[in-house]
């Protein structure tokens, strides 16, 4: 009887291990935070005039980081961890994938607000705060499904600085300081799993 739960517990071992095994997300969530960080800091030159000031550059600097983190995507395989690897990965990339679609989402709920109210100004200064929520709640799950405390904090982090920047509303420094938390909540981070994934 007692190897026979010795064998229970070994197999419990190996499943919790297999769920929890190192996250293989760290990739995309470095270009993410590395490419959208750019272009905040593309828009702040915009609003300061260093940069031809329309809502088309606008366009084009947000799209142009979306376009580039797509092809980076394709070519990196971002979305192979929702059909292999660990059970905490698989969890993991599917969180992250419901957190961009929910920024996609949003960012189209505000371009039809904005087309009703004939301004967009208002509403934009949300855009950062709420997507830094979202990501918060990516790194949250992340840290249950890995075992990784040290993602709560910065999970915890997202949740603080959104209030924080919202604070900002109306300023340029705003943007600095959206691209500032995308490289330390979203680069950052992503430069040490890919690390601890290479160790």
């Amino acid at each position: 009887m007692s190897n026979l739960q010795s064998d229970i517990d070994y197999m419990k071992s190996l499943a919790e291990a297999g769920g929890r095994g190192p996250l293989k997300n760290g990739a995309t969530l470095f270009w993410a935070g590395l490419l959208y960080g750019a272009a905040a800091i593309a828009q702040y030159a915009m609003i300061m005039g260093w940069l031809p000031k329309s809502s088309g550059m606008s366009a084009f600097i947000w799209l142009g980081a979306s376009v580039l983190f797509g092809i980076l995507a394709t070519v990196f395989g971002f979305n192979r961890l929702r059909v292999r690897g660990s059970v905490g990965n698989r969890a993991t990339a599917s969180a992250w994938s419901a957190v961009g679609l929910g920024i996609v989402a949003f960012i189209v709920c505000i371009a039809v607000i904005a087309n009703i109210y004939k301004t967009v100004e208002p509403m934009s200064y949300l855009i950062a705060p709420v997507i830094l929520l979202m990501y918060g709640m990516g790194w949250w799950v992340s840290a249950l499904m890995s075992g990784q405390g040290w993602l709560k904090m910065v999970s915890l982090g997202c949740f603080l600085a959104a209030p924080a920047i919202s604070l900002l509303a109306g300023q340029p420094i705003q943007m600095l300081a959206y691209a500032g938390c995308l490289f330390l909540f979203a680069m950052v981070p992503g430069i040490v799993l890919m690390r601890a994934e290479k160790a």
